[in-house]
Parts: structure tokens; C-alpha cells; sequence
């Protein structure tokens, strides 16, 4: 029997290169490309929202694609390729038709639109003639915990040279993957991309990047307990939010613990947004640390401010109480405080 497919109102049109990567891609990875291929001006945030997942996930997919030659940056496509280390510099090829663009401002060099991959004769050549690299991937073996195949070899050789990172930035970054158990080249493939469009390239930067990264999930961790949203993703939203507090702000969780409480004491549960207008007017006024806080609690309470409830060391004012009542309605009641 032969099919015939039924477009209805409208077409998508995809590489055929895509069916030789669908062994490869969970079912959030394909969403994001057919969703692109449908409206390539959409933003992450709109594509996470349309699949139903967090914006991480549809970086991690656009990595993924993007590292396949299936995307490049619509800046990208506007500007000439980087020439790889390891081969001479050629005139630029007419835009190809069948590449699909999409926009990512952090772009600030374009990545090539894929990853080479050379055959097992090719990879000996290059391996025989360039001994730095050998040696860095019998070092990448020692990191990772596994000896790589020579697909997998021919993308971490592909990232070095064709990423223009050096061999410091991948064994960090294997590193970091080995130590989240995403033991998976193409994991390490999808986050070098990833970065490479954050503008993330030296070892230095990398390091910071991924700092933050560890810090912000275990601190995550630790806010989603206390708000009790053990069911559910974080949105784009509250986690923007939790950023600020932790990578803005710098408040260490004694700080948005008592937020936190003050929420609770206030509208009767814990609330995200409300938990930050506090701790934004904390840090508007300067106040970084519990024992600045407390300390401008006691100097109000000494100025003839009414002082805080029990347990409570934030007294807001009436400016204070109108704003969140205009932001939270009835489930604001500054009698609770």
C-alpha cells in the first residue's frame, strides 16, 4: 500500500540529513526542530512553552541540531565562517538554501554549521601527524572514565579544532559532564555549542560559567524545598528570579529563608514573586546579609517605627504594603505581618 501525506493548510520542509539523526534525539529535541522549521523567528522561551518543557531543554536541542549542520545562527549566516585551525582559509560559499537560520544574538562568532567527521583512516592520519592531539585524547579517556569510538573521537577532535577552544576547555568541560553523569559525547557535543553561542571559549570563562552553573542547581535544590515544588519545573520566570537572588543580589539562603518566612507570615503561603519583591527592596536598600538586615530592623524600631512581629525582622512601610497589595489583591493582608 502507498501513503500519501495530507498537508492540509500548510507544509514543514526539513533536511533530509534529519533521518540519519533520528536514532540520536529524544522526543523534545525533534519538537524543537519541527517547531523551527515551522517558525524559525520564534524566541526559547515561546518554543519551551509550546512543548511543554524549560528553556534549558530547547538550548540543549538547538545545540544539538546546530552541531548536526542542521542550524546555524541567522548572525551567522550573515557573517563569513571561522576557518578551523588546522586548514587554510576559503572563499565563502553562497548562503546554502536548505540550512535553516535561526537567531542567537550571544553569538558573537558564528560556529561552523557542523562538526566534521572523518573516517577511521582519517582519524589515524590526523592523529599520527598532530601527536598534541593524541595525547589530549588519552587524556580525555582518563577524565571521561571510557574509551571513545571513533564517531566520538571525531567530535571531540571536531570541537578543539573546529570550536577553536583549546584542550584545557574540553577536558573541563568532559569533566563537569562526568561529574553530572552525562556521560554522553553527544551531551558534550550539545553543551559545547551551547556555550560557543553564550560566547563561553577560554578555560577561564568556562570555569566561571560553570561555577555559577553548580552553585545556581544546588541552591535550586535547596529553594525548591523550601517552597515545596518538588512536582514541578521551575518557570523561565522564577528561575530568572532565583538567579537575581544568588548571582545579583548575592543573598545567601539565611537571607531568602527569611524572605520566605515573611512571605508565609504575610499571604498565608510561599509565593516566588513575593518572596522577591522583598528582597529586592533588601538589596535597593544596601542590605546584603541577615545581620544588616536585623541591624536596619532595630535602628527603624529605635527611630519609633512600629517594630515587627515576633520572629519577623522586616517591618515594610505603608509605601511597601500598598505595593504588594496592587501586586497580590486579596491574598496580600499586611495585618499578618
Amino acid at each position: 500500500m502507498k501513503y500519501k501525506l495530507n498537508y492540509g493548510d500548510g507544509e514543514l520542509k526539513l533536511p533530509l540529513s534529519v533521518l540519519s539523526r533520528l536514532d540520536d534525539v529524544d522526543a523534545d529535541t525533534l519538537k524543537v526542530l519541527l517547531i523551527l522549521a515551522a517558525d524559525s523567528d520564534l524566541s526559547k522561551e515561546k518554543i519551551a512553552k509550546q512543548i511543554g518543557c524549560d528553556v534549558d531543554t530547547v538550548t540543549d536541542a538547538l545545540g544539538f541540531w546546530r552541531g548536526a549542520g542542521l542550524l546555524i545562527s541567522r548572525a551567522g549566516a550573515e557573517k563569513k565562517k571561522k576557518t578551523p585551525v588546522n586548514e587554510p582559509a576559503k572563499e565563502e560559499a553562497p548562503a546554502d538554501p536548505s540550512v535553516k537560520t535561526v537567531d542567537s544574538a550571544a553569538a558573537i562568532t558564528p560556529a561552523p554549521a557542523s562538526l566534521p567527521r572523518y573516517t577511521t583512516e582519517e582519524l589515524v592520519a590526523l592523529l599520527e601527524s598532530r601527536r598534541e592531539l593524541a595525547a589530549l585524547i588519552d587524556e580525555c579517556t582518563r577524565v571521561f572514565g571510557k574509551v571513545f569510538s571513533t564517531h566520538e573521537t571525531s567530535i571531540l577532535l571536531g570541537i578543539v579544532d573546529y570550536l577553536n577552544v583549546d584542550g584545557e576547555y574540553l577536558l573541563l568541560l568532559l569533566a563537569h559532564c562526568a561529574k553530572i553523569g552525562k556521560k554522553s559525547v553527544r551531551y558534550v557535543e550539545k553543551t559545547a555549542f551551547s556555550l560557543y553561542d553564550d560566547g563561553i571559549t577560554t578555560p577561564t570563562a568556562l570555569q566561571e560559567c560553570l561555577k555559577k552553573k553548580e552553585e545556581m542547581e544546588e541552591a535550586e535544590g535547596k529553594i525548591r524545598t523550601l517552597f515545596d515544588m518538588s512536582s514541578r519545573a521551575l518557570t523561565s520566570k522564577e528561575r530568572k528570579l532565583i538567579d537575581a537572588w544568588l548571582f545579583t543580589y548575592r543573598y545567601g539562603m539565611d537571607v531568602i529563608t527569611r524572605a520566605y518566612e515573611i512571605t508565609v507570615d504575610a499571604i498565608g503561603k510561599p509565593s516566588i514573586p513575593y518572596t522577591n519583591s522583598i528582597l529586592e527592596r533588601w538589596a535597593a536598600a544596601n542590605l546584603h546579609t541577615l545581620a544588616e538586615i536585623d541591624a536596619a530592623e532595630q535602628a527603624r524600631a529605635a527611630a519609633g517605627h512600629t517594630p515587627a512581629a515576633p520572629g519577623n525582622s522586616f517591618d515594610t512601610d505603608d509605601f511597601f504594603d500598598a505595593a504588594l497589595k496592587r501586586s497580590f489583591g486579596d491574598d496580600y493582608d499586611p495585618g499578618k505581618k
